[in-house]
């Protein structure tokens, strides 16, 4: 991944948090970008290489003030600003990056483009699972069926500042441990780089399976992301 990709997905970050162009391109690594935002009810925060941005009311961008990059990537030290108010922590997120075409196979697989099929793959999976792959709200979706068309394993795609390609990926338990996640996270990568984008996958830190998927289809990881939900009522 070239020093231009690394800049786009910089710029796609930084319009994503109401920040300048540049502020989390290679030529800020090092820096923090901080956006104040009093009318916030969250607290932002994303690394990408050595660069750091860190959006929230003034209160937040100040108790932040004393920690490192690495620090904020942590729960408690995010929940730890929010000490005397009410929070709730989302991550934190590894970011990984995917620019390369996937290796031609020789029996390609079964590939449907229906919604209803990604619905059934969500019916045969836990609500967390279905949850944290937001499959329903993507706008390109790719499901492997079968022999028999029966769904196994869905991946989708939403474009993401105009710049990236953000994808989840769904299999159902029955059909797990097959390769089928990788797979079709394969093909919508392939896709949304025939669209011109860069894909982009998210992974709770702790999902070794998830980030172990990510890697084996040629992404690369960047950065992390964590964002604090604040209760409007203590703001």
């Amino acid at each position: 991944m070239d020093s231009h990709h690394l800049d786009i997905i910089g710029l796609a970050w930084s319009r994503e948090l109401g920040l300048p162009d540049d502020a989390l391109t290679t030529r800020r690594q090092g820096r923090r970008a901080i956006r104040i935002d009093d009318e916030a009810d969250s607290i932002r925060f994303v690394r990408l290489g050595e660069a750091s941005a860190l959006v929230g009311p003034r209160w937040a961008i100040d108790r932040a003030d004393v920690h490192t990059p690495a620090e904020l990537t942590e729960p408690a030290i995010l929940l730890a600003l929010t000490q005397d108010r009410s929070g709730r922590c989302v991550g934190p997120m590894t970011l990984s990056f995917g620019t390369e075409y996937q290796e031609p196979v020789p029996d390609r697989p079964l590939v449907s483009y229906q919604r209803d099929h990604v619905r059934q793959v969500e019916a045969a999976c836990p609500p967390d699972d279905v949850a944290e792959a937001q499959l329903d709200s993507r706008e390109r979706q790719f499901t492997i069926l079968d022999e028999t068309e029966r769904p196994m394993s869905s991946a989708g795609y939403t474009e993401f500042q105009g710049f990236l390609a953000d994808i989840g990926v769904l299999t159902a338990p029955v059909f797990r441990r097959r390769g089928l996640g990788a797979q079709i996270t394969g093909i919508a990568t392939d896709d949304a780089l025939d669209s011109g984008l860069i894909a982009q996958y998210r992974s709770p830190r702790n999902n070794l399976a998830a980030r172990t998927l990510a890697t084996h289809v040629g992404y690369r990881e960047l950065g992390t992301y964590a964002e604090v939900t604040i209760s409007r009522s203590t703001l």
